[in-house]
């Protein structure tokens, strides 16, 4: 959680910043630079686990600051990263 708050994460942005791989763009939609914000509200390719976490946390909730500090926000939020495996690569299978 504290990884995704400060964007230090295994996401292609942070990624290419230190050097981990050749491109900060998104490897599911190949559209955008694969930030929080794109992984968790944007990405093309997870609208269907988002539809999911948009009912789960409500209609005016599906914003950054709910999703990362209120507890059914938070809760929501790493229902989404399991369900798109999103951080498969660096924790495995959770």
């Amino acid at each position: 959680l504290f990884q995704l708050c400060t964007g230090h994460i295994a996401l292609n942005k942070h990624l290419h910043r230190i050097a981990r791989v050749p491109s900060a763009t998104c490897q599911e939609c190949h559209a955008h630079k694969e930030t929080v914000h794109h992984f968790l509200l944007v990405c093309p390719n997870f609208i269907r686990q988002r539809n999911a976490l948009h009912m789960e946390v409500g209609p005016h909730q599906l914003h950054i600051k709910y999703l990362l500090n209120e507890s059914r926000g938070i809760r929501a939020t790493l229902k989404y990263i399991v369900h798109t495996r999103g951080m498969e690569q660096v924790f495995g299978d959770i």
